[in-house]
């Protein structure tokens, strides 16, 4: 049975990306369930130090999840997006045989999502993930969700453990569901 793989990216430093990559996962799958597509549908969730280029290809739907740091997309995230970018393209072998050097994307209208957990700001790091999803050619499903704790941004404040309040864990849980249930309805 073919099944329809939504890939979740995600870093967290202080928990708090964790723990929206977590209500992303469990919408993901309640979609699904609520589609009768639960035994055609997986979540394939990778830590992005641990996603590979073959995780991105295999993928039919997309989630990156990750805290702003120093108003940039944090590092982790970044890294996976530069081990991953480039292997995503294809060259038209047949104009390139004709001189003219062309480059497809192997994710072409793929649906994905972008959450943000940022202290006051979040806009940068969005911006720069949705700016890599458009070079891809995927297609957002939603904005991106950006949740802003809103604390003083103390050296305290920054590096303590935060957890998921519960509004923030239903915005997660509906684009969750929103990416799966786009993905199951471009496969189906």
């Amino acid at each position: 049975m073919l099944r329809t793989h939504l890939l979740l990216v995600w870093h967290s430093r202080t928990g708090l990306a964790r723990h929206m990559a977590d209500a992303l996962e469990a919408g993901a799958h309640a979609a699904a369930e609520e589609m009768e597509a639960a035994d055609s549908f997986a979540v394939v969730r990778r830590r992005a130090q641990d996603a590979t280029v073959e995780d991105v290809l295999s993928a039919h739907s997309y989630i990156f999840c990750a805290p702003e740091n120093l108003a940039s997309t944090s590092g982790e995230m970044l890294e996976f997006f530069h081990r991953t970018y480039y292997h995503a393209f294809a060259v038209d072998e047949e104009a390139a045989a004709g001189g003219d050097y062309a480059e497809a994307s192997r994710l072409l209208g793929r649906p994905c999502a972008v959450a943000v957990a940022a202290g006051s700001d979040g806009r940068s790091a969005a911006a720069q993930m949705e700016r890599i999803c458009q070079g891809w050619r995927l297609r957002p499903v939603a904005p991106a969700l950006v949740h802003r704790n809103g604390l003083v941004q103390t050296k305290e404040n920054i590096l303590a453990a935060k957890e998921c309040p519960p509004s923030l864990r239903e915005q997660c849980v509906e684009l969750g569901g929103l990416v799966a249930a786009t993905a199951l309805l471009a496969e189906g």
